[in-house]
């Protein structure tokens, strides 16, 4: 069932059976993240489970992005990670919203708390391992934003930049080059770009209406940041395409666990330990 919280200018609509997705993040009434689109229909091609259902709005993808086989067991991970899938508890506070799950295939408990203050929500995320055996993992925060609302963006600079759409690096030889490269992209198109070996942790991008947002994090925990820029491209089939970006600080250089992992590019948290991190969203006029 759909929840609300409200704390000062922050409005957050929420529903923790539905794999802990916020359905709306709003700030002044300012919608920041995609709303439920009315009415969905799901593609006719198989474009990936996550595609069956409606798309928008923010969850969390763990301990995968990409469909594939988890290293050292039997089993695969769902398209976008398991515990989007996964009924969640949440629980309120004055100044919090904490939402938890436990995975149905590994000995974890993931924990996301958000933290407002007046224009400011400090991400907390918590994966505890209750098993017996290092769980190697990435997490992948979602939030997609209305494409045609983002004015401007300021990327931190970075080793290189690779399309996985096109399966190759693109030539650009600076971040102003990539904010161009995607404020550019004619409508009818669809980009997913991975930054790799970025300088520092720090992404910024103005909404159409003034507001600029500051993503903050660590990059000796993520290295990476994916960019998904989808400008009414995806899914390819006339009236279902839709109009979304997201900014994603990443574990690695791919969102394929799979592939993180042969090359030392992942989480891990050790048995009966936990391992926590922070991001944080700043706002700013």
């Amino acid at each position: 069932m759909r929840d609300t919280y409200t704390k000062g200018p922050w409005m957050v609509e929420f529903t923790p059976e539905d794999g802990g997705r916020l359905d709306r993040i709003a700030y002044d009434s300012y919608d920041l993240i995609t709303t439920e689109p009315r009415p969905f229909r799901k593609p006719s091609e198989d474009y990936g489970e996550y595609e069956n259902r409606p798309v928008y709005g923010y969850d969390d993808c763990f301990p995968s992005v990409e469909a594939c086989p988890f290293p050292g067991i039997d089993w695969v991970i769902p398209d976008h990670g398991e515990i989007c899938w996964l009924d969640w508890k949440a629980s309120k506070t004055e100044n919090s919203l904490t939402f938890q799950t436990e995975s149905k295939a590994l000995p974890v408990r993931f924990t996301r708390e958000m933290v407002f203050g007046d224009s400011r929500i400090g991400w907390n995320f918590d994966v505890y391992n209750f098993g017996n055996l290092r769980l190697p993992f990435q997490h992948v925060m979602h939030p997609l934003m209305k494409l045609d609302e983002i004015a401007d963006i300021d990327l931190p600079g970075f080793q290189s930049v690779f399309s996985s759409r096109n399966k190759e690096d693109l030539d650009v030889k600076g971040s102003k080059d990539v904010s161009d490269f995607l404020l550019h992209q004619p409508p009818g198109t669809a980009a997913m770009l991975f930054l790799r070996g970025i300088r520092d942790g720090n992404v910024r991008w103005r909404y159409a209406n003034g507001l600029t947002l500051s993503l903050g994090f660590s990059v000796d925990m993520f290295p990476g940041l994916g960019i998904w820029w989808n400008n009414n491209g995806y899914p390819a089939e006339p009236g279902i395409q839709r109009n979304e970006c997201a900014f994603e600080p990443i574990p690695g250089y791919s969102s394929n666990l799979s592939e993180a992992f042969s090359t030392g590019r992942c989480l891990v948290v050790p048995p009966r330990e936990r391992l926590r991190w922070q991001i944080t969203w700043e706002l700013t006029s």
